[in-house]
């Protein structure tokens, strides 16, 4: 019952990326410097930036000073945008209980707990959506 650690991972990659090119140091960071100060395994940081790419959030460039930076402003990338990229349509909670038992009170409490749970499941993605990478980045740089 839990998100992926790739999406930790692609918020951990989001801020740093971020974070390189507006302090100076890349135009666009080198992947493979991403993948060891991060420490992912370099085939998971593949896949965690093509899913940002497809997304949109970041751009890619090969070559010698090829690697990665954001696609748009820090501002305009929430967290819940990081979400979708990763997780794309997977749930916190799996709430399609099959009950060996039948009548109105199982349904009603497995109605009662698919709400509870959504409910959680909505008010996180709320707390996600209203986090930029700007502000998370103006949060480490205190």
């Amino acid at each position: 019952m839990s998100y992926s650690l790739a999406f930790s991972q692609s918020v951990t990659t989001v801020l740093f990326v971020a974070d390189k090119v507006q302090q100076g140091m890349y135009d666009f960071v080198p992947t493979r410097q991403l993948s060891e100060a991060l420490n992912i395994a370099a085939p998971t940081a593949v896949k965690i930036i093509q899913a940002l790419t497809r997304a949109g959030i970041i751009e890619t460039r090969e070559g010698v000073k090829g690697g990665v930076r954001l696609a748009k402003d820090p501002a305009d990338v929430t967290m819940l945008d990081v979400f979708h990229a990763i997780e794309s349509g997977r749930t916190l909670f799996r709430t399609e209980l099959t009950l060996l038992v039948s009548g109105e009170k199982p349904d009603c409490a497995r109605r009662a707990v698919a709400g509870v749970l959504n409910d959680a499941e909505t008010a996180t993605k709320a707390s996600l959506k209203a986090v930029t990478v700007r502000g998370l980045i103006d949060e480490i740089s205190r």
